[in-house]
């Protein structure tokens, strides 16, 4: 390496030699300058300058495409080359700074004293020490107990945090499940809950562990199973049952609701053959039923019906009843007929 140059000391004179005629030469710039600004300018130059045409006007970055364009016509492996050259020039400069320089003949060509540089310089070490440290020891991204997204050290990571949501590296990932892991116990759970279901039987519903208040149609199952089955039966047959004898009533009614329109129809057709007996006969079939449904409706009223009568029973007290009905009607028209045969 050159011996470095000495320092030339420079005396007082010659500074204030320097400051004087630099003084000069502002003045005479300065005047030069005036002179220039007090000349008359043409009108020419005084013509403002007009604004470019509609035509001649450029499209907004059009200058900075043609530069980048420029930029990009460099060919690509020329820059390559470059930063192949720069990497291996700064990876020698690090190793003889670290070093120095063995070879004297070398040392004397280099410009540069690394053995100095590194004694001034000693933070390029340290940060390559750091860098080294990062290498080895990364920063890892966690969420602690209260939800938070942490940042720190990988050796810095909390062993016992059970919300650790960093990636963990694939020689430290676990290769298999432990088998006292929380999922293998909820999964044994699991098992055992479903083979206690299949040798007792299905479970089914417990009103006894809700508080609330049960409807009248509620009806508590026994928590046998054929008990509770022997249960179901007997509530389908009630239910065909009651079935069977609303259908029964309803045809009853039906029947006779058409009887009572037949015999309304018969008295409507003999009252336009004789009217005086036909609004007669009409007006005793009122009378009748009413006086009729009035001691059904006493009945009703005075004691509650008995089903428990087959349902052939029942069209036969039905039958008897518009038999008595249509025999009263026929006695009443026959003895108001009798007289106007006589007249």
């Amino acid at each position: 390496m050159q011996e470095p140059s000495r320092t030339i000391e420079i005396s007082s004179a010659s500074v204030i030699d320097l400051k004087a005629e630099l003084f000069k030469q502002k003045e005479e710039f300065k005047k030069q300058r005036e002179e220039a600004n007090n000349q008359p300018v043409s009108a020419a130059l005084r013509k403002s300058v007009k604004k470019p045409g509609l035509w001649e006007r450029q499209n907004k970055g059009v200058n900075e495409r043609s530069h980048r364009d420029e930029l990009e016509l460099v060919d690509a492996p020329t820059l390559e080359a470059s930063r192949i050259a720069m990497e291996r020039k700064a990876k020698l400069y690090d190793q003889l700074k670290k070093t120095g320089i063995s070879d004297d003949r070398l040392a004397e060509e280099v410009l540069v004293d690394f053995d100095r540089k590194a004694w001034e310089n000693p933070s390029d070490d340290e940060s390559n020490d750091e860098k080294q440290n990062e290498n080895d020891d990364p920063w890892v991204e966690y969420v602690d107990e209260f939800g938070r997204t942490r940042l720190c050290r990988k050796s810095q990571l909390p062993k016992d945090d059970s919300s650790n949501t960093s990636i963990p590296d694939a020689e430290s990932a676990p290769t298999d499940l432990d088998d006292t892991s929380p999922m293998e116990d909820e999964r044994q759970r699991w098992e055992e809950a479903a083979l206690k279901e299949l040798k007792s039987g299905p479970i089914h519903y417990d009103e006894t562990k809700e508080i609330r208040t049960k409807g009248v149609g509620f009806y508590r199952f026994s928590k046998d199973e054929e008990e509770r089955q022997k249960q179901m039966r007997e509530l389908k047959e009630m239910r065909l049952e009651t079935e069977m004898k609303r259908a029964g009533h309803q045809s009853i009614k039906n029947k006779r609701k058409a009887q009572l329109d037949a015999r309304i129809a018969m008295i409507r057709s003999k009252r336009q053959k004789n009217p005086v007996a036909a609004s007669s006969i009409e007006q005793t079939t009122e009378n009748i039923i009413t006086t009729k449904s009035d001691a059904q409706t006493k009945n009703n009223t005075t004691a509650p019906p008995i089903f428990d009568a087959s349902q052939d029973s029942v069209k036969n007290i039905n039958t008897l009843d518009v038999n008595t009905l249509l025999s009263d009607i026929r006695k009443q028209v026959e003895s108001q007929s009798r007289p106007n045969k006589r007249s």
